[in-house]
């Protein structure tokens, strides 16, 4: 099945919890590489939605750009991605975007960023696989 990249809103708040961001596990992040994914949201609506979905005590950090761009877990070679507006922390899938993608995307003011990434499976303690999304050329 091939995916055709499309884009979503632009997510401004990241979800922290008390240890830190929180976002789910990845089969393809491994603890040498120092990837990370988080949770990422467009609006109070989507943040809400997913904290009635969880049994965590969670809050969102408004500054994403401030975060992306200051906190060492978002820099250097790691892949790092952001689940756009999740339901909750069970779903079977993600959209996700590149830390990249999501910088680029709030520095121009877009209010949409692409999809690169769908997150797969995520049955309970199982991470998710990592599928990227292709661009067709027309």
């Amino acid at each position: 099945m091939t995916s055709i990249r499309s884009s979503v809103a632009t997510p401004r708040y990241l979800l922290l919890g008390s240890d830190g961001p929180v976002g789910p596990d990845v089969t393809e992040f491994t603890s040498d590489t120092g990837s990370l994914a988080v949770f990422g949201f467009s609006s109070k609506e989507y943040y809400d939605r997913f904290c009635a979905a969880s049994e965590l005590t969670l809050r969102p950090y408004p500054l994403m750009k401030g975060h992306l761009k200051k906190s060492p877990e978002f820099t250097g070679k790691r892949i790092t991605l952001i689940c756009v507006d999740p339901g909750g922390p069970a779903d079977v899938e993600f959209q996700a975007t590149a830390a990249e993608s999501l910088l680029l995307a709030i520095e121009t003011g877009s209010d949409q960023v692409a999809v690169d990434f769908h997150l797969i499976g995520g049955q309970q303690g199982v991470a998710y696989a990592l599928k990227a999304v292709e661009t067709l050329n027309p």
